[in-house]
């Protein structure tokens, strides 16, 4: 198995019917589409993320008529759910997928430029099909290819159980949120433990997640 990077610029809406009022409104920036499918009405619904001004974007979706339904989460993660009425081109994209025996690795993540970075993972041949077949409205640029070889250890699982109970804790109340939304004193109280022993799991579990990463920076990719 190989896989293929690639990054992905169209001047139309690719995958959302709002998807040029996101590429410009200078409050909000996407990040990733998590997932995608389309329903047996023919709505496409999605998971996305972004970054920036939530309500500004929920304002997008609630004046965008070809958005059926949407959630904004409201704790801060950027997450996002939509049912749309898919852009044409979109509706060809997923019909395509489906069919196609190669398959795209999610994220599909966003660069500052608004290029869509989109990972496939397939056959030699496959990807070379893949390849020819790009719709016209589509520029595509090769980032990396190679073997694929899927990692099932993300920088987490270098974890012990007790940092990963720590820096879950200290996350959900929101200690990595800007301002810092909680303290060390404050998670000790919740797990029961002194301040101390949570500085010094957050200052080796957060040494350990960013080894991981500078280290490896196609996670889940091979080098």
């Amino acid at each position: 198995m190989r896989y293929v990077t690639v990054a992905i610029s169209t001047d139309e809406p690719a995958y959302h019917p709002i998807e040029h009022e996101l590429s410009t409104e200078p409050n909000v920036r996407r990040r990733a589409i998590h997932a995608f499918e389309v329903l047996d009405d023919g709505t496409l619904v999605l998971l996305a993320e972004i970054d920036g001004d939530a309500e500004r974007h929920r304002e997008l979706l609630a004046d965008a008529e070809a958005v059926h339904e949407f959630a904004v989460a409201d704790d801060g993660s950027g997450i996002c759910y939509s049912r749309v009425e898919p852009t044409p081109l979109a509706s060809r994209l997923v019909r395509r997928e489906r069919a196609s025996p190669v398959i795209v690795v999610p994220p599909i993540e966003y660069t500052h430029q608004g290029d869509q970075l989109l990972t496939l993972v397939g056959r030699e041949r496959d990807l070379q099909a893949a390849a020819g077949s790009v719709p016209d409205e589509l520029d595509v640029e090769l980032v990396a290819t190679g073997p694929y070889r899927p990692s099932v250890d993300g920088p987490l699982a270098a974890l012990t159980d007790r940092q990963r109970e720590v820096v879950d804790t200290a996350a959900a109340m929101g200690y990595y949120e800007n301002p810092r939304g909680t303290t060390h004193d404050a998670i000790a109280a919740a797990l029961g433990i002194e301040a101390g022993t949570v500085g010094k799991h957050l200052r080796i579990a957060e040494s350990t997640v960013f080894s991981h990463l500078l280290e490896t920076p196609d996670r889940g990719r091979p080098e």
